[in-house]
Order: C-alpha cells, then sequence, then structure tokens
C-alpha cells in the first residue's frame, strides 16, 4: 500500500460498502428488518473502518520507524565525517608543527645547543595530539549509545578533562534531565561541551572553569565559563578560527537551542546554549 492508494481507498471504501449493503437489503427485505439492518450497517461499517484504519496506523507506525532510524543513521554518518574531517585537520597540524619542532631540535643539538624550549613544546604537542584523538574516540564509542545519563556523562567529561589539563572546574547541575530530553538533545549538549573545554584547553590559558547545567519547566541552560585570556568575539566570525563556533552553532540549531557566546580580552569567556523544550 502507498500514499496514493491510500487517498482514493479512504474516501471511497464507506460510499460503496454501504452502497452495496443498502442494495442487498433492499433486495432480501423479507429477511432483514429496517430496524436491524441499521443496526448491522453500522456495526459492520465500524467494525471494517477499526481494521482498515488499524492496518494504516500501523503501516504509518512501520513507515515512521524506518524514517526514524535512517534519520539517524545520517546523523551518525554526517558526525562520523565531521570527526574524521576534524582528525584530519587536527592531525595534520599536530604533525607539522611536530615536524619543525624536530628539525628545530636537531639544528639546535648539531650546533651544540641544549633546544630545551623546543622539547617542551614537541611534548606539549604530543600531550595535546594525544587528548584531542582520545576524545574524538569516545564520541564514537558514544555515538551509538541509546541511553545517555546527562549529569553522569558532564561529571566524567568535567574530570577527564580537569585531569588531563590541570585546570579545576566547578560544576553547578540542578534540575530533573530525565523528562523529554531525548538522546539527540543529550548527544549535542555532551558534544557542545566538550567542543568549548577542548578550546579552553588549547587557547584560554585559563585557570578555572565554571559548568552548569539547570533544568526548569523543561527549559534547559548549559553555561560554561572560564577566567582565560578571553578574546575580542567580533573579531572571530568569519575567520578560520570560527570553525569550531560555527560548528556548536549548528548543533545548537539543531536541537532547537539559542547559542551565545560573550568573550574580552583579558575578562575570559562565556558560552550559554538555552532551549525550551514546549
Amino acid at each position: 500500500m502507498n500514499l496514493n492508494k491510500m487517498k482514493w481507498i479512504g474516501p471511497l471504501f464507506p460510499a460503496l460498502f454501504i452502497g452495496v449493503f443498502e442494495f442487498a437489503r433492499h433486495r432480501f427485505l423479507h429477511v432483514i428488518s429496517m430496524n436491524s439492518g441499521n443496526v448491522l450497517v453500522a456495526v459492520l461499517t465500524g467494525l471494517l473502518f477499526f481494521i482498515y484504519f488499524h492496518a494504516v496506523f500501523a503501516w504509518i507506525q512501520t513507515l515512521n520507524a524506518k524514517l526514524q532510524q535512517e534519520k539517524e543513521e545520517l546523523v551518525i554518518m554526517k558526525e562520523r565525517d565531521r570527526i574524521a574531517d576534524e582528525l584530519h585537520d587536527s592531525i595534520a597540524q599536530a604533525l607539522f608543527f611536530m615536524n619543525i619542532k624536530a628539525i628545530e631540535i636537531d639544528s639546535a643539538l648539531r650546533k651544540g645547543k641544549q633546544p630545551l624550549t623546543e622539547i617542551t613544546e614537541l611534548q606539549e604537542a604530543i600531550k595535546f595530539t594525544d587528548t584531542d584523538i582520545r576524545q574524538h574516540i569516545f564520541d564514537l564509542h558514544r555515538m551509538r549509545q541509546e541511553n545517555i545519563d546527562l549529569p553522569d556523562s558532564i561529571r566524567k567529561l568535567a574530570a577527564a578533562f580537569q585531569e588531563q589539563s590541570g585546570i579545576k572546574v566547578d560544576l553547578d547541575l540542578r534540575g530533573d534531565f530525565h523528562t523529554e530530553l531525548n538522546h539527540q538533545k543529550k548527544s549535542h549538549l555532551i558534544r557542545i561541551l566538550r567542543e568549548v573545554l577542548c578550546n579552553i584547553r588549547k587557547h584560554a590559558k585559563a585557570e578555572h572553569v565554571q559548568v552548569s547545567l539547570r533544568e526548569s519547566k523543561n527549559e534547559y541552560e548549559l553555561m560554561i565559563k572560564d577566567d582565560g585570556e578571553g578574546f575580542a568575539a567580533d573579531n572571530l566570525k568569519g575567520g578560520k578560527s570560527s570553525f569550531g563556533l560555527k560548528i556548536m552553532e549548528e548543533r545548537s540549531k539543531a536541537i532547537g537551542a539559542q547559542f551565545n557566546l560573550e568573550s574580552f580580552p583579558g575578562r575570559g569567556t562565556l558560552v550559554s546554549i538555552s532551549m525550551n523544550l514546549h
């Protein structure tokens, strides 16, 4: 059955059925009385309509489940492509930087100098690259997870960030996060948080980060604030460095949330994502 057939069967089916029944009743009027015929046609019509529409709704539910599955698979494919692109870019940049430092170390050793600064920078580059790869692998492992415990995931992400970066993280989680917040919304919130923390670790030079997630009457707000060196937010838009910002904005838009970033040189950065499920 397809939508085109349903469009014609729906209106024609009751008219044809009642017409055939009335013809048969008048043909055999001596067998079926008027009152009995009225009751019988009502019962049979209701029964057939129930069977017909039950089959229609079952078909629609099956179709909807297939469409939802295809949608989720498409989202996963896009997410894998994005992670692959990010891995390619980050690894390529990291390898290029590490190669430059290796050349500088080799050149310094040939001249009899101690390349302590270059070695330190090389160690930091290796450490950051290892962290990036681990975070991307973590995302890939979680991609198929259907039941995300949002508070627990945020705690684990904050703990891993604090251990890897040495930056202190304060958490403030308030509300009921198991109401109407589905898998997709939870997943996007976690990935936005991961992206923000990754940017803080790489660029902010912060000593302290505050992460809060609050829910009240199905209104959600995720806020990440750092005490780093900040930057001129207006200069970020439109440049190459705004790629991460665009990704976070797209993620927020995908779940019907509003994304906001505030930052000033020397005053840290505040990122907020607000969402109303109503």
